[in-house]
């Protein structure tokens, strides 16, 4: 069965990042979307709740853990309880992660009784980082591809440049894991400002991204709102969902690669059983086992890339 399929008009629910400084704005931004399960990290939405403000959200996950995150987007995807997920923010499920993978290696220090105050996150403890990060990245695809718009909140770093002998402050970015940006169709920085004339604090967002092109790059927008993207979110509400499985990406391809690493283990161990008995038949068998490994360019029967080959070695022996 082919995987492609013809272009047509699809339900796809937008992924928006709104980062910036605290007080800016971001979590009431996401509020004003209909219908919107949230993730409290922070422990910031129970002001809104059962107040105007708050009119919108019809579920709460109060909750910083990685893992927790994961069910509740999950649970969004298989139940259809809302039509807006915001998690808020993700910068904090983010840290939490680097800090678990850090007392990890602290309690393994510990255990092997080194000094904790040396550790620091190993390359494995990265890796684990990254692969939770690319689980939470998929099942925000399939949510948006089920037509659930995704909003996420997240505090802002300073880029800063070396200037001379002086590091300078260059712009700002999302407080996430690196290349974080390539996720979204929509970046939104959330700044405010004090109006000097009326002495009160305006509102702004930046638009750093917007592959929907319904604003503008560059732009600056006052008091941004839901009503800059109801035009395009209703126009994508009622159309026909595309089945998708991005959720399922990790596990279809770790269950692909152990299958992988079953069948080469399997050719290994036979190339070994059929070498071991040319090699008691004749002795001369071995000089030209090995010439046939050379000219199917296998510099080591024991490295996976040369599965294909080694299948096609067996072959032949098992004709000698």
């Amino acid at each position: 069965m082919s995987l492609l399929r013809k272009p047509q008009s699809r339900k796809q629910g937008l992924k928006i990042l709104a980062y910036g400084i605290d007080g800016s704005g971001k979590s009431i931004f996401g509020l004003e979307f209909p219908k919107v399960a949230i993730i409290d990290s922070e422990s910031k939405v129970g002001v809104y709740e059962n107040k105007p403000r708050g009119k919108n959200i019809v579920a709460i996950a109060d909750t910083s853990n990685y893992y927790d995150s994961l069910e509740v987007v999950q649970e969004c995807i298989d139940t259809n309880a809302c039509d807006t997920l915001m998690i808020d923010s993700e910068t904090y499920i983010y840290e939490g992660m680097q800090v678990s993978c850090m007392e990890v290696e602290e309690e393994r220090a510990s255990n092997k009784k080194g000094n904790i105050d040396d550790q620091v996150v190993s390359q494995r403890g990265y890796g684990k980082i990254k692969l939770n990060s690319a689980r939470l990245r998929l099942l925000k695809a399939q949510a948006s591809a089920k037509g659930i718009t995704i909003i996420s909140t997240a505090h802002k770093e300073d880029i800063m440049q070396k200037v001379g002998t002086d590091n300078v402050k260059v712009g700002e970015k999302p407080s996430l894991r690196k290349n974080s940006q390539h996720d979204y169709d929509v970046i939104l920085r959330f700044y405010k400002q004090k109006d000097l004339a009326s002495g009160n604090m305006k509102y702004f967002a930046e638009v750093e991204k917007d592959t929907t092109e319904t604003l503008k790059v560059g732009n600056v927008i006052e008091n941004p709102s839901y009503d800059l993207f109801k035009e395009y979110i209703e126009s994508k509400s009622q159309l026909q969902i595309v089945d998708t499985s991005y959720d399922k990406t990790i596990s279809d391809n770790k269950n692909s690669m152990k299958q992988e690493a079953q069948s080469f283990e399997d050719t290994e161990k036979e190339f070994t059983e059929l070498f071991k008995a040319l090699k008691t038949k004749d002795a001369n068998n071995v000089t030209k086992i090995q010439q046939l490994l050379k000219d199917k360019e296998i510099d080591s029967y024991k490295k996976p890339e040369h599965f294909e080959k080694l299948k096609e070695v067996v072959t032949i022996l098992k004709t000698m």
